[in-house]
């Protein structure tokens, strides 16, 4: 018996090619959705001095708090997740980000003195004296980057003032690798000239050059920082250092702002760069 088939049109087949391509590309383009959760923990520890350590008293408590917020497992390359996890808990070796932050929190934070030893407890009487360490990151999804803002408040008994720092890591979901200053621009040491550069000619930066220690005024060159931030509307690029690093304790945290295309006058961007800037961000 002979069986009879309706040929199929070479529009339709056309047609068939192009909707198959589509679905194709649009599987091996779909990212992974991005999530994060928040994790908490803390600890309370007592130092107990063999002699009273000031205004008579002989145990101050110490008391470690953190709350991060990590990305779901998989968002983030190895090496990504190292360097969060660095940012997070000063460690880069631990098997993962809850190991690396229960070290965390059996380092107690105090002052040196080998005549004291570190107890840890429940939690600290009511009334002691105490330094405090708090530890918080928080992330942001602007468009294909992530950014995670890490901040560490610590506040000593009896210190003059507390101590407070903010790290980032902006991170490329695409391919879940961190970003760093030297995928942007081609040459680091022409960077560090540009910034000083921006601190004196551009008005956005007026008050970091105020601030500047006398040994970074008028200076051709400014160390290279490693702490930046991309803003969201991909105009700018801003280098942070933190206290004490250019400035005194008084001005806090130096943030300068370096106009993406003002700064490829001074430093050819890097091919990546012009991806993330978009068309026109520089200098041909």
């Amino acid at each position: 018996m002979k069986i009879e088939t309706n040929p199929i049109s070479p529009m339709k087949k056309i047609a068939l090619l192009l909707t198959m391509s589509t679905l194709l590309i649009a599987g091996c383009n779909k990212q992974k959705e991005f999530k994060t959760n928040t994790f908490e923990g803390d600890s309370c520890w007592l130092q107990i001095f063999n002699e009273p350590f000031v205004d008579e008293q002989d145990t101050i408590g110490a008391v470690l708090t953190y709350s991060v917020e990590w990305p779901e497992k998989g968002l983030l390359s190895p090496s990504a997740e190292r360097e969060l996890m660095f940012l997070c808990f000063g460690d880069s070796s631990s098997a993962d980000m809850h190991s690396a932050a229960q070290k965390w929190l059996t380092n107690m934070f105090c002052y040196e003195d080998e005549t004291s030893e570190a107890k840890p407890v429940e939690s600290i009487p009511e009334g002691m004296p105490s330094s405090y360490l708090e530890l918080e990151s928080t992330c942001t999804l602007d468009d294909n980057l992530a950014v995670f803002c890490v901040s560490n408040d610590i506040e000593p008994y009896l210190a003059a003032h507390g101590l407070h720092s903010v790290d980032y890591l902006t991170v490329d979901m695409a391919t879940g690798e961190a970003i760093h200053l030297s995928d942007l621009v081609t040459d680091t040491n022409l960077l560090c000239e540009a910034i000083a550069r921006a601190i004196q000619d551009l008005d956005v930066n007026s008050d970091v050059r105020e601030a500047l220690f006398e040994e970074y005024a008028n200076v051709n060159r400014m160390p290279l920082p490693h702490n930046f931030i991309i803003d969201s509307a991909r105009n700018s690029i801003s280098v942070l250092y933190g206290l004490y690093e250019i400035a005194s304790y008084a001005f806090g945290i130096q943030e300068v702002v370096l106009p993406i295309f003002w700064l490829s006058k001074h430093v050819p961007l890097t091919p990546y760069a012009k991806r993330i800037f978009g068309p026109g961000c520089s200098v041909e």
